[in-house]
């Protein structure tokens, strides 16, 4: 029998380990890839620089091993999380399974961490400003190893978009800005029916009853330890939508009668604080506003104002910027949404909003049509008027 000279032995057994180690990590990589990308399963979750542990949801291209031919990634409001924009990343996968797509949890949201409660809870709005969320998503693409990607924000996730496309240009290929606006200062909605009450107002007493000093006391708190009717609210007030499927809603309400008191003060606070009417002028990556007619929170008024400061950055910056309308019936005089897509545009019409980033990355611009409501009492069944198109292209 023929013996194996030792320094052959030892080669064949390096080469065989390392193999191994290869095909483990391999392996292993492709369970991580796959363990996050459906809603009812466990989170992927990344340590960032920026001391944020952030969770999030993963959708890879469909073809195996190939490089993505555009990365998205989805950034919900406030009090919201992945969940707010699930259905749109299933069906814009569905639309172009070529996308790597990354739906995530905000600081203090969902299963992403909060802010230190000793640096923060005496002064919340200071570690929920927009940089501090710009912060975390500059240093999630730095984690996840993104050079460029297309930035998709939803309210307060669309000041978050504006952030990281005013201070890091060269990181985002596109943003699309849904239910947004040029500032928060002033907000009626956020001032008065968010900050007054409830937090400020009823769930402040009934904490403070308690012995609780506002705000220390409240950044761990939760809607749910203020007031035991606090799932009520939510429900009647904050995570309603008629043009949304009642089954999409029925979680989301626990969800946010958890989420820390924390985010709720410290985020709304910020955005009343933020105006970027004169930053905007600089905005220089092309952009896509998506804009719902029932939208009671960013109001004609904020589309007059954002309309007015796009068109300028257009001709300033040498960009193409669309601003789309879905829904077709106005804001009733209650100040309500009751029949058509309002603020969550996603929520209403997760199809119509998917259909139109895939055709702006992939053809420049959004698709023509004016997605909205059916009848009463079919609001939850969208259509889209190819009659029309409430579409406006600057320069």
């Amino acid at each position: 029998m023929r013996r194996l000279h030792p320094i052959w032995v030892g080669s064949f057994w390096l080469g065989a380990i390392t193999a191994l180690i290869l095909v483990l990590s391999s392996l292993t990589a492709a369970s991580a890839a796959t363990t996050c990308n459906d809603i009812q399963h466990p989170k992927c979750r990344v340590q960032l620089i920026t001391g944020t542990s952030m969770s999030y949801l993963q959708l890879d291209p469909s073809t195996a091993g190939a490089e993505p031919s555009d990365t998205v990634i989805l950034i919900h409001g406030l009090t919201d999380s992945s969940r707010s924009w699930w259905p749109t990343a299933v069906a814009l996968h569905k639309d172009n399974p070529d996308f790597l797509i990354y739906d995530i949890d905000q600081r203090g949201h969902g299963d992403t961490s909060m802010p230190p409660i000793a640096a923060c809870s005496p002064a919340p709005e200071k570690c929920f400003r927009m940089s501090d969320f710009a912060d975390d998503i500059v240093a999630f693409m730095q984690a996840r190893r993104i050079r460029k990607a297309t930035l998709v924000g939803h309210s307060l996730g669309s000041f978050v978009v504006q952030e990281v496309a005013l201070t890091h240009p060269e990181l985002v290929e596109r943003a699309i800005l849904v239910a947004t606006s040029t500032k928060g200062v002033d907000n009626v909605a956020l001032r008065d029916y968010v900050l007054k009450e409830p937090l400020e107002g009823t769930w402040r007493h009934d904490l403070e009853a308690k012995g609780k000093v506002y705000p220390e006391d409240f950044y761990t708190q939760r809607p749910i330890d203020a007031d035991h009717a606090a799932r009520d609210w939510i429900a009647k007030n904050w995570v309603v939508d008629p043009a949304a499927d009642p089954a999409f809603l029925k979680p989301y309400i626990g969800e946010t009668a958890n989420v820390k008191l924390g985010t709720w003060i410290g985020a709304t606070k910020a955005l009343l604080a933020t105006d970027n009417s004169e930053r905007l002028l600089k905005l220089s990556v092309p952009t896509l506003v998506l804009w719902g007619s029932q939208d009671n929170i960013f109001l004609p008024a904020d589309q007059a104002a954002i309309k007015s400061v796009l068109h300028d950055a257009a001709a300033r910056q040498n960009i193409t910027i669309y601003w789309k309308q879905y829904g077709l019936r106005p804001l009733p005089a209650s100040g309500l949404q009751e029949d058509d897509i309002g603020h969550n545009v996603q929520w209403g019409a997760p199809k119509e909003v998917a259909a139109d980033i895939n055709a702006y990355i992939t053809q420049g611009h959004p698709l023509p049509g004016v997605p909205h409501s059916d009848a009463a009492p079919h609001f939850d069944h969208i259509l889209v008027d190819q009659s029309q198109s409430l579409i406006e292209k600057w320069p």
